[in-house]
């Protein structure tokens, strides 16, 4: 059996018949789970991909209905019902997206071991399976993503294939093919620098320089963006008429040197787009999150900070984005919840095929970072912090915490925001440059390009909300803590190493809070040493932080809550006869949909509550289940009550709570009291 992806959809048997698939629905669902090919994909998640926010009522039995079709089609024993939905086994090499995979990164491979020619041949070979654009005849919303992914690794490849050309000296050849790639991917920068060594190759180094400077003046008109550091070194080196420029070796060293992949969008939920870029191609993928308002772009521009990336780079597959909001990312009305910033993550990691990834948080990015790994352990491989905070403002059980007249450059006025703001900036978080001019001046131009001055007061705003204590204990995956011993944050970073189950906590010296400052090799050499030791531990991804809403809900408007379980991506639970159960990954859902169920059933008791819960075949089980329970008990007729882990969670989400107070709950045949809060409607 030959399964086909890239192009259009066709599966066709050992006698080269195509196999009848039936309608462009199944023929969506089948390409759906050959994209996840030997791994279960649930029901649930097929629903979100084949109908997004649009899910008809009856979406569960047609995807029902269209696996048993497709079973009649296909081979015995291809799709296999596996709890919780459906999962497509193929042989070995039927999928020609594995093929393709396997090819490239063989070709890969050989051009970074200075085997050209054999480069060539895999890259070619690789590329030979397209037969057209993939999932084109799709516009589910999996498709929608997917195919955007599968054209840029079609793209990446075609990108390889040139320099294993180049470097086999082909490059009067290519210069026609890469001219017309350029005019496609205007752009893209890696097209470009190969154009520019084509042409300079080719004895033609006005016009090298001619797409240098056409690439600078779109770059300008169409973001207001100047050229990377790399190309402008490239121009210089033609300028130069560097001798190393002609030379077969240098081509090798110049395709992985060119290895910083252009900046890309993927949509994530809301339908924001948020700016990306991948560094590298090493086995372990690595997600960076900038704290406060920096942003990834401009870093290039910094030595100290590009040399932090690389330095990350060759530990993995550095994954650099903008969080929506900041940088290139969109803006935001109001202020992006810790929530919406985890789907970011996760849109992003989708978008480059990253099924787990070490997450790496600098600052404020750390508590979002230990949320997403307590969260999402099956999406998380390690979790490491960097001048990190689980809670940033002072409280009577949080003394170390900051205190509001600390910070008031963090609302800047329009005229503060600028070299004001920069100079408190650095005497704070990088002290050992704080009167380096040139540092002040780049940093300021780094920060006002990060956000407005409105947006830099939002922001601040949803960090003195940030708290996440209550989900440090629950962080199941391997956990590295990094501060400088004289930085602003070291309790707040001892407070989280103490506290993260079995963390790795490392003291460095310096009183740098910005890890690419200062001695940037110490935090460097710690992460290493950490991700080195990383296979030897074990994760425990059964263990998942997750967030319980339970209502009554009678009979009759179980589709009400059914339909509001759909809006606010949640997943059905058993309850009791009369009672209405279910598990969100985000409080702010779940706080949402009760919400929306209050609305709809005037004299509804709900209640809600994130805690840890064991995932055992499919099913949620654990305290936090209990624990709802007793809250939803609490409530009062037309009231949704939430634990003040909840209100704590959801900083920046724009919920408004009253407390109602300690209530007694039982608990396993005990008692104990939790503080709860009313949801304000």
């Amino acid at each position: 059996m030959d399964f086909r992806l890239l192009g259009p959809l066709e599966v066709v048997d050992g006698g080269g018949a195509p196999l009848k698939l039936g309608g462009r629905k199944p023929r969506a669902l089948l390409a759906r789970l050959a994209l996840d090919a030997g791994r279960t994909v649930s029901v649930d998640q097929l629903v979100d991909d084949l109908w997004g926010d649009e899910v008809p009522e009856s979406a569960v039995k047609m995807v029902h209905i269209h696996v048993s079709a497709l079973r009649k089609a296909l081979p015995p024993g291809t799709l296999h019902t596996r709890s919780p939905g459906y999962a497509l086994e193929l042989p070995e090499e039927a999928l020609d997206l594995d093929r393709f995979e396997r090819l490239r990164r063989a070709g890969r491979q050989a051009l970074d071991h200075g085997d050209a020619g054999t480069a060539a041949d895999r890259f070619a070979a690789a590329l030979d399976l397209w037969r057209g654009p993939a999932l084109a005849e799709f516009n589910e919303p999996f498709a929608i993503v997917e195919s955007a992914h599968l054209r840029e690794r079609l793209q990446v490849c075609v990108e390889d294939r040139v320099d294993a050309d180049l470097a086999l000296g082909r490059h009067a050849d290519l210069v026609g093919e890469l001219e017309s790639h350029v005019a496609a991917n205007p752009l893209r920068e890696r097209l470009r620098a190969q154009l520019m060594v084509a042409l300079y190759r080719s004895g033609r180094e006005a016009d090298a320089l001619a797409v240098y400077h056409a690439y600078r003046d779109t770059l300008n008109e169409q973001l207001g963006l100047e050229p990377s550091a790399r190309m402008r070194e490239l121009e210089r080196r033609i300028l130069r008429q560097d001798a190393t420029l002609d030379g077969r070796t240098e081509t090798s060293e110049e395709a992985v040197a060119l290895k910083v992949e252009p900046i890309r969008y993927v949509q994530s939920v809301g339908g924001y787009s948020i700016a990306y870029q991948v560094v590298g191609d090493g086995p372990l993928d690595i997600i960076f999150v900038h704290g406060f308002i920096c942003s990834f772009q401009p870093g290039w521009e910094w030595p100290a900070l590009a040399s932090f990336y690389r330095g990350l780079a060759k530990l993995g597959r550095l994954i650099l984005f903008d969080k929506r909001g900041t940088g290139l990312s969109d803006r935001v009305l109001g202020i992006a919840s810790l929530e919406e910033r985890m789907d970011d993550v996760r849109a992003v990691m989708d978008a480059v095929g990253a099924e787990r990834a070490v997450v790496v948080g600098v600052s404020e990015g750390g508590p979002m970072c230990t949320l997403f790994a307590a969260t999402h352990p099956d999406r998380t491989q390690a979790l490491v912090t960097l001048g990190a905070y689980a809670r940033r403002n002072w409280a009577p059980d949080y003394p170390i915490g900051r205190r509001a007249e600390q910070d008031g450059w963090l609302r800047p006025t329009a005229e503060q925001w600028g070299r004001y703001a920069t100079e408190r900036f650095l005497q704070e978080r990088a002290p050992s440059i704080a009167t380096d001019e040139a540092a002040i001046d780049w940093y300021t131009s780094y920060l006002v390009r990060g956000a407005s001055p409105a947006a830099v007061s939002a922001i601040t705003d949803m960090n003195e909300e940030i708290d996440v204590r209550h989900a440090l204990g629950t962080v199941r995956v391997p956990s590295l803590v990094v501060y400088r011993a004289q930085e602003y944050l070291r309790e707040a970073s001892r407070y989280m190493g103490a506290r993260l189950p079995g963390a790795h906590v490392v003291e460095a010296p310096g009183s740098d809070h910005l890890p690419w400052e200062g001695d940037q090799g110490a935090v460097l050499e710690a992460i290493e040493h950490f991700l080195t030791d990383l296979r030897a531990q074990h994760a425990e991804p059964n263990l998942i932080l997750t967030t319980v809403l339970e209502a009554d809900v009678p009979e009759p408007d179980l589709a009400v809550a059914r339909s509001a379980l759909a809006r606010f991506r949640g997943q059905p639970l058993d309850a009791p006869p009369g009672r209405f159960r279910a598990s969100f990954d985000g409080p702010a859902r779940a706080v949402r949909c009760a919400s929306a169920l209050a609305e709809a059933i005037p004299h509804l008791r709900a209640g809600v509550h994130t805690g840890e819960c064991e995932l055992v075949d499919g099913r949620l089980t654990g305290p936090a289940l209990e624990i709802t329970a007793g809250v939803a008990r609490a409530a009062a007729a037309g009231e949704i009550l939430a634990t003040s882990t909840v209100q704590d969670l959801v900083a920046g989400s724009g919920i408004e709570f009253s407390e109602r107070g300690a209530v007694e709950l039982p608990l396993a045949g005990a008692s104990r009291e939790w503080r709860l809060f009313t949801v304000e409607r």
